[in-house]
């Protein structure tokens, strides 16, 4: 009888499995590289800001040094030539109604009409509220003026001026008690002269010399005789 030899049956194996590499954590220097690169923008932040506050302390000072050395106006140049910029510290003035300025008008030379002459000048600059008389003396030279402080400066400056242009010398003051806005003496005009004070000539009676020759002659009378 034949045996049959049966070849054993191949046994499934699994591959080998190879581990793999380990490796060794190696030490990482990130926190402190992180530490040092805010440390640096620390530093770097303080500089900028001690610059920045070295930088703005010097155009502080040196704009201050600039308003201190320029207090006047400043001129603006244009196209048609330098125009100037009132300084912000200077306000404007109020306009001024002319017509309601009182102005008092005294004739101080003796000379006839120089209040009026005067007055009729300052109605033509616009000025309405004027009156006319005689001072107490009549032998002013110079013409004398006193403004009210309280008068704008405008017309001030402008009376000053065209007084300036009529007579020789003009003399103005300043008061707190004026009753007016102005008052004026007036004293002479370019080329006037004085007014010559008036003098009186006594005149000599004359002597009347009177003789008196009185020789009396008497004739005597004839006596009539008696008759019987």
């Amino acid at each position: 009888m034949d045996e049959t030899v049966q070849s054993p049956e191949p046994t499934y194996q699994p591959p080998a499995v190879v581990p793999a590499p380990t490796y060794a954590p190696t030490p990482q220097n990130g926190p402190k590289k992180g530490k040092k690169t805010v440390g640096l923008l620390f530093v770097v932040l303080a500089i900028i800001l001690i610059l920045g506050g070295v930088f703005y302390f010097l155009g502080k000072k040196g704009s201050s040094e600039d308003l201190e050395a320029s207090p006047t106006p400043q001129e603006r140049f244009t196209e048609t030539g330098p125009t100037t910029e009132p300084s912000p510290s200077e306000s404007p003035e109020a306009e001024v109604d002319k017509a309601k300025v009182k102005i008092m008008i005294q004739n101080g030379t003796g000379i006839a009409k120089e209040a009026s002459y005067l007055s009729d000048k300052l109605k033509v600059l616009g000025y309405g509220d004027i009156d006319s008389s005689n001072a107490e003396k009549q032998d002013y030279t110079a013409t004398t003026v006193t403004f009210s402080s309280k008068l704008a400066s405008s017309v001030v400056s402008e009376l000053t001026k065209e007084l300036e242009k009529v007579y020789q010398d003009v003399n103005t003051t300043k008061s707190s008690s004026l009753t007016v806005d102005v008052k004026i003496i007036t004293g002479l005009r370019k080329g006037a002269t004085a007014k010559p004070a008036a003098t009186t000539a006594a005149s000599a009676s004359p002597t009347a010399t009177s003789k008196a020759s009185a020789t009396p002659s008497s004739t005597p009378s004839p006596t009539p005789t008696a008759t019987n």
